[in-house]
């Protein structure tokens, strides 16, 4: 069966219930768990949110077995190189299981409030482009120099380095980070709620991989839905995506409502 992997709201929860949503979902023997990289709510500015790297730390601290990522980190918060090195300490506490899910964002907002820029859709593009050539180039420990439009390096080093280097993940919602995933990363997450866009976006994904020699044998294709909608017709959901090329789920879901999970 496809592999179904849950994405858990930080938004409104607290670490416990993250915590012990992640443990019920590793129980169950789900693929994957994930969390938000969001810093303020869209609910309510006085809504509790969790960071979701720290709680990722905290989350791989407490299971075994079930793979963990963020879905996705917002690269407009952190500069590539600064998630390179929070990316590999991750995964030597995960032992192994990070996934790094990562994209442009675009909730104007939250960043604003924090006084970050993030600027037009197509420099927020071109700076996860960058940072998907930055990241798997410092993961490798050598000194690392580049000169990008967005980023500059010089001589940068992430030691240690991760053991192995985390499969990237690309959120996207259109053709541009779907062309730079396959030219750059190991898997694609594409929202159930843009499947009127998926031709584009799978045209943009196949000329990317062919690009860089690739083809879609061994890269991760996700599909990003809500628990509820996936519950109201899962076995012809998962039929439906297997056949559009699918090769893995992640729902979303509210912390609270694990519980009611099979």
């Amino acid at each position: 069966m496809i592999p179904i992997g849950i994405c858990l709201a930080t938004m409104g929860a607290s670490y416990r219930q993250l915590r012990d949503a992640a443990l019920r979902i590793e129980t169950q023997g789900y693929d994957s768990l994930w969390l938000w990289d969001h810093y303020l709510s869209w609910n309510d500015p006085q809504q509790p949110v969790v960071e979701g790297l720290t709680a990722l730390a905290a989350i791989a601290e407490a299971t075994s077995r079930i793979k963990l990522g963020p879905l996705v980190a917002n690269n407009t918060n952190r500069h590539p190189g600064r998630l390179a090195k929070i990316a590999a300490t991750l995964q030597e506490i995960a032992s192994g299981r990070l996934e790094l899910g990562i994209g442009g964002g675009g909730y104007e907002a939250e960043q604003a409030a924090f006084g970050i820029d993030q600027g037009t859709l197509a420099a927020r593009t071109g700076r996860v482009i960058e940072a998907l050539q930055i990241i798997p180039q410092l993961w490798s420990g050598q000194p690392v120099t580049f000169a990008g439009e967005y980023y500059q390096l010089h001589d940068a080093v992430v030691s240690p380095a991760p053991t192995p280097q985390p499969p990237i993940i690309v959120g996207a919602r259109g053709p541009a980070l779907s062309r730079a995933a396959g030219c750059y990363a190991q898997g694609l997450n594409l929202q159930w709620r843009d499947a009127a866009k998926f031709p584009v976006l799978f045209e943009a994904l196949d000329y990317g991989l062919q690009q860089a020699g690739r083809t879609r044998a061994g890269f991760d294709l996700s599909v990003h839905a809500s628990y509820t909608d996936f519950t109201a017709d899962a076995d012809a959901l998962l039929v439906r995506w297997q056949d559009l090329g699918f090769t893995r789920v992640i729902l979303y879901a509210e912390a609270g409502a694990i519980a009611a999970i099979p």
